[in-house]
């Protein structure tokens, strides 16, 4: 994965500020990957999505990520500091053909599309029932008809138990699709999984990089009178020592 230059990294930014982030997400990709076709990206399995966009992170902001989540025990917010690189090389890229078998029935793993049509539903629940409705590929019981098939996987979603085993068949998948980190709050004790979110990761930093890419074009535009475009065109280090040279 090439990482994002000056201007391609303004431009994300600057598109992606009125958007949802699986827009920022698709977006960043779309950019980094323009071999591939845009409308097919929101298809891809989440995990997909998630392990080119670590990919792509580390190849722009460097391997060393840090973060934090607080305690849901107690409030304190706890840091965090993670090998990007190392997470990457940890998860898979899942098969986006893959299909799983459960009752009868086959489910295919779900996309940012999916994700992106279940955000109006109004409770978890229903989120998670839509979400796995729109999963269903294949309804594998010969004998009976298509409307009998559709009313037994709608009472199938509506167990507990199905759900949470079929979750857990895509997530054994797909792992990259919730990526869950080992934290210990150091003033209560308390243990618990905080879900690692890079859509999240990502966009914090490039907004970090996008402020500081802004305040060196202002300071060389109002210091040598050159265009934005001019000043992006810059290597990183030719930016940075004209900038030193700026009283």
């Amino acid at each position: 994965m090439r990482p994002l230059s000056a201007p391609q990294l303004l431009a994300l930014w600057d598109a992606g500020q009125n958007r949802h982030p699986i827009d920022r997400a698709l977006l960043a990709l779309a950019l980094a990957m323009p071999e591939e076709a845009p409308d097919g990206l929101a298809d891809r399995p989440v995990g997909w999505r998630e392990v080119n966009l670590l990919a792509l992170r580390n190849a722009s902001f460097g391997s060393a990520l840090e973060g934090y989540a607080p305690c849901p025990s107690c409030g304190s917010v706890m840091e965090f500091s993670l090998d990007g690189a190392a997470l990457l090389g940890e998860l898979p890229t899942p098969d986006g053909d893959s299909l799983i078998q459960f009752d009868a029935r086959q489910w295919r793993l779900p996309t940012s599309r999916d994700q992106a049509m279940i955000l109006d539903a109004p409770d978890p629940e229903t989120a998670v029932f839509k979400l796995l409705d729109r999963c269903l590929v294949a309804e594998t019981s010969p004998n009976q008809n298509t409307a009998v098939n559709r009313e037994k996987s709608q009472k199938l979603l509506s167990s507990p138990a199905a759900i949470n085993e079929l979750e857990a068949r895509m997530e054994a998948l797909d792992p990259a699709a919730n990526i869950r980190l080992g934290m210990q709050c150091s003033d209560c004790g308390h243990a618990w999984d905080a879900v690692l979110d890079i859509g999240t990761c990502f966009w914090d930093e490039l907004g970090m990089r996008a402020r500081q890419l802004l305040e060196s074009v202002h300071r060389l535009a109002s210091a040598y009178g050159w265009r934005e475009a001019e000043i992006l065109a810059l290597s990183p280090a030719r930016r940075s020592a004209y900038l030193s040279m700026i009283a």
